[in-house]
């Protein structure tokens, strides 16, 4: 919450705004310089007052830049996604409501798109009357109807789960969206499978519980550091390659890495059927260990999702729809001014 500040100094009365904001652990300063009381008048403090969020989204971004490093991604590209997390973040806070609403849409775009990635046939609209008011869709497979029924069990899950990435929570993740779809969701492969249309071999299927183990200790050790949407689009590839169901790793993969996102204060990225083959394109030369095209393919499709976010709530947050914090401060520093020319 932004504060106004009186500080005396060599006898003179000066005006600072001032908020300290949570990144992650840290608690960041920002201290914005108003001027000497006798001397601002509303339409001063106004101006000044615009000019917080820009520099309170300056510091963050620094520090965000600074100290989660990226191997792939550019200053720039982190920039943007980090400003985009931020505006994410003041969206949720200033418009709650409309934020629940976005949150919803990008739900069904992600639901929808991912399962129809693997075969689904089941269209947006009809995933929409089907989250939003249970109405199957007519002439679809029951398995259809599963397979997108399934992410709201794995939603309502996530909710309240609390804890780290694991291989319990993987094949509990597993297990639930693969309910009703094969016999023993939640356990690992037995046999040798292919991956549709990519011309790669998974390992077999006795390496996999030893490379599982390893995949989960090397994101335990990358997460420490590792900017966190880089984190989340390797997790994902590696996983993808290990390929440790028989049947269900897309989905799988593909909701371990909103899940790393999401923890990280990001929106989810939806993939649909428009971008399958880039996206698979993207995968393939990981297997060679070059992760640089997918994790720029699917940076540019997040961005270009989710501009939206940043457009709306900057044109919000300009003059004359200022937020509830804002119109309080002015209240308050009105009622300073007059106290100040009583006295």
């Amino acid at each position: 919450m932004i504060k106004m500040q009186i500080k005396n100094i060599k006898g003179n009365n000066y005006l600072y705004l001032s908020e300290n904001c949570k990144v992650n652990s840290k608690s960041l300063p920002v201290s914005l310089y108003i001027g000497r009381i006798e001397k601002i008048d509303i339409n001063a403090f106004l101006d000044k007052l615009h000019e917080f969020t820009p520099l309170k989204l300056k510091k963050i971004l620094d520090y965000r830049v600074a100290h989660y490093p990226a191997t792939f991604l550019d200053k720039e590209n982190l920039t943007s996604l980090e400003t985009l997390r931020f505006y994410y973040a003041e969206f949720r806070e200033i418009y709650p409501d409309e934020s629940i609403r976005y949150v919803d849409s990008v739900f069904v775009r992600y639901v929808q798109g991912t399962t129809a990635i693997e075969g689904n046939t089941i269209s947006p609209q009809e995933a929409q009357e089907l989250l939003d008011h249970d109405i199957s869709p007519a002439g679809k497979k029951v398995s259809e109807v599963y397979e997108i029924l399934n992410f709201v069990r794995l939603r309502d899950f996530l909710l309240t789960y609390s804890g780290d990435i694991s291989e319990k929570l993987i094949k509990m993740m597993h297990s639930l969206l693969m309910e009703n779809l094969m016999r023993t969701p939640g356990n690992y492969r037995q046999i040798q499978v292919g991956i549709e249309k990519v011309d790669y071999e998974p390992p077999p299927a006795i390496f996999v519980p030893d490379m599982m183990k390893d995949l989960i200790t090397w994101y335990r050790k990358e997460a420490k550091s590792r900017h966190p949407f880089e984190l989340a689009v390797e997790l994902h590839t590696r996983f993808e390659l290990i390929h440790p169901f028989s049947d269900g790793n897309g989905r799988v993969g593909r909701a371990l890495m909103n899940l790393v996102l999401e923890k990280a204060g990001y929106p989810t990225l939806y993939l649909g059927l428009p971008h399958r083959l880039q996206y698979l394109d993207a995968v393939k030369p990981a297997d060679d260990g070059n992760l640089e095209p997918i994790i720029a393919t699917l940076y540019y499709i997040y961005v270009d999702q989710h501009e939206q976010v940043v457009g709306q709530v900057r044109q919000k947050m300009g003059v004359g729809s200022l937020k509830r914090e804002a119109e309080l401060l002015v209240k308050e520093f009105a009622r300073l001014m007059k106290k100040w020319d009583e006295d």
